[in-house]
């Protein structure tokens, strides 16, 4: 009850951007399940230059926008990092920002390779950033990919 609680006490303009960042979240996390991801990039981009966006005065900020892919993703399971950042990228491209979305690699300690995605808007990681994305290296562009076979060895 207490969340429930919180999210009434939000302003409206929160209070949708958390409805559309869950639902949201959810239709990425399921549609990763069943596309590839840079299909599935490509198909929500081009959702969101079709999407109406709504009066510049109630434009959210990028900051805001990320917060309420942070928030909807604790209550989305297997919202990790990728779909947190296709999400991210979708709703700054559907208000007009711009949006770098990043993926890049590491091997841990012991010697596994990890991944981690995030999003950059301006000079400032929107998602993705409480995975520390210094530690990895980024990949090439997606833009200049067919597609993930492309990719060379990064490490």
């Amino acid at each position: 009850m207490n969340r429930i609680h919180k999210f009434l006490q939000l302003p409206r303009p929160d209070q949708g951007l958390l409805i559309q960042a869950m639902l949201g979240l959810t239709v990425v996390t399921l549609g990763l399940r069943l596309l590839p991801w840079l299909t599935l990039q490509r198909l929500l981009l081009k959702l969101a230059n079709r999407v109406t966006r709504g009066e510049p005065a109630q434009r959210p900020s990028p900051h805001r926008l990320g917060w309420a892919i942070r928030v909807a993703s604790r209550y989305v399971p297997q919202a990790t990092c990728l779909p947190q950042a296709l999400m991210a990228q979708f709703l700054l491209h559907q208000w007009a920002y711009s949006a770098d979305l990043r993926i890049g690699v590491t091997k841990n300690k012991d010697e596994k390779l990890e991944a981690h995605a995030w999003v950059i808007c301006g000079d400032e990681i929107i998602s993705g950033a409480g995975g520390d994305p210094d530690r990895f290296k980024p990949l090439s562009p997606t833009k200049k990919r067919k597609d993930a076979k492309d990719y060379a060895n990064p490490l």
